[in-house]
């Protein structure tokens, strides 16, 4: 350092000597070279290996990712609907405090199963351990466990599920531990957990256990159902879903709430708006009505298959409980994270639309088309305005615009319109219908005789 500085002062000597200005510029450039070299370079040096690190040591973004923590924008509308409230499932929500009452009853859940099968715990360990990298895999965020602490929970949960399933679905085919499955609070709250996003395991898992148990089961026992059969039982005691024409491969679903969202998808294909049209959502209820739009239950039992024909709106039963809040949003988040087509998504959009206040609610109950198991019909108009919230939609490939466009066009044509208010105001009763009937013929007699006595003038 005491030569470097030398050796400046020397070369200042000269510029000032001589006035060098192109000297002057090359001295400048001298000392920021070695004060650069001198003092920058070690801290860029420490930041460039910093972020060479970071890049190499990135996690790998699997395509098997399906399990997904909530956006932020989706739980701070409702938190609970996200939340377990007893179990938990899997890794994101082991270890709570408030989950932690369940888990020795987990633990004794799989003892019944080893007790009912003729399966080793250790192969079964090591059916886990062959698939742990699959599993992990499966889930959107990096599981900080170690390999123990995984396949412990993958075994311990695929256990509890397969026999929280058997006991509720096919009670004959297991010996139920304790009596949880008359405690039919606590059933309901399992059941409820089941449906979160976040408390789900990979489907393949199941399927691996339950195939397992039956390989082991002597030709004589009664063998268990597959597990995309039990999957059905079980949530048909719960959302009553009918069996649909088109199929459920095992393969294709990826856990429960994947199960429900594929049991839902609408058997007709998306129909898009007209050419040249823009897109735009239709009127609520009481609008629709007002303009003559009729409202019929649909025969179809397939909950998102609405038609539009002739001036009747046909909308396919619903059932609105305490857990279809919980559904949907759960239904909606795994969309939103994972699926290019939102069918269900698209639903609550067009049913939010249509129900704007608890007069739209109460023409949806008085055809038939809903049943409330809640407090009132305003509860219900706010369940269903809460869930479209934040919930954004494409509105080039929105699965209700060709419907949309097709009930606008006809509220356009005036004479709905006057027939629905005729309809509503003068037959809406048949003494109404009577009285304007009477009306109208004492109208037609007082003109003929007008007309006579004025015949009878002339």
């Amino acid at each position: 350092m005491y030569f470097l500085q030398s050796h400046i002062l020397s070369r200042r000597t000269q510029l000032l000597l001589h006035s060098d200005l192109d000297l002057m510029e090359e001295v400048t450039r001298e000392m920021a070279n070695n004060v650069s070299s001198d003092f920058e370079y070690p801290q860029a040096s420490l930041l460039l290996t910093s972020m060479k690190s970071r890049l190499e040591n990135l996690s790998v973004v699997s395509s098997e990712r399906c399990i997904y923590r909530v956006p932020k924008k989706f739980r701070d509308v409702n938190e609970y609907a996200y939340t377990p409230r007893l179990v938990s499932i899997g890794p994101f929500h082991h270890g709570k405090g408030d989950l932690k009452a369940m888990e020795e009853h987990k633990w004794r859940h799989l003892q019944n199963f080893l007790k009912q099968t003729n399966v080793n715990l250790d192969d079964l360990v090591q059916i886990i351990k062959d698939s742990e990298e699959m599993a992990r895999n499966c889930y959107a965020d990096t599981i900080e466990m170690t390999s123990d602490e995984f396949v412990q929970i993958m075994i311990v949960d695929a256990t509890f599920i397969i026999d929280i399933l058997l006991g509720t679905a096919f009670p004959k085919l297991t010996c139920a531990i304790e009596s949880i499955y008359n405690r039919s609070n606590l059933m309901f709250d399992i059941y409820r957990d089941m449906l979160l996003i976040e408390n789900q395991l990979p489907y393949f898992i199941l399927g691996h256990v339950l195939d397992f148990a039956n390989s082991k089961a002597p030709s004589s026992s009664i063998r268990w159902p597959s597990i995309l059969d039990l999957t059905h039982a079980y949530f048909e005691c719960y959302v009553r879903l009918k069996r649909a024409p088109q199929s459920v491969e095992s393969s294709e679903v990826k856990h429960f709430v994947d199960f429900l969202r594929l049991r839902l998808r609408p058997i007709k294909p998306r129909q898009l708006s007209k050419w040249g049209v823009k897109f735009e959502v239709t009127r609520s209820l009481t609008e629709l009505h007002e303009a003559g739009v009729k409202f019929k239950v649909a025969s179809t039992a397939h909950l998102l298959d609405i038609q539009f024909s002739d001036g009747v709106l046909e909308i396919p039963f619903i059932r609105v409980t305490e857990i279809t809040e919980v559904l949907f949003r759960n239904l909606i988040a795994l969309e939103q994270c994972h699926c290019e087509v939102s069918y269900i998504s698209d639903y609550i959009v067009f049913m939010d639309t249509l129900i704007n206040t608890p007069n739209d609610v109460e023409l949806l109950v008085k055809y038939g088309i809903m049943k409330i198991m809640l407090a009132d019909n305003a509860e219900a108009s706010m369940l269903f305005n809460n869930l479209a919230k934040e919930l954004l939609y494409d509105s080039e490939v929105f699965y209700y615009s060709r419907l949309c466009g097709d009930l606008n066009d006809y509220c356009k044509v005036r004479w709905h319109k006057w027939k629905a208010t005729l309809k509503h105001n003068y037959f809406n009763t048949p003494w109404a219908a009577i009285s304007v009937i009477a009306a109208v013929i004492l109208l037609v007699l007082t003109f003929i005789q007008a007309v006579c006595s004025i015949l009878q003038v002339k």
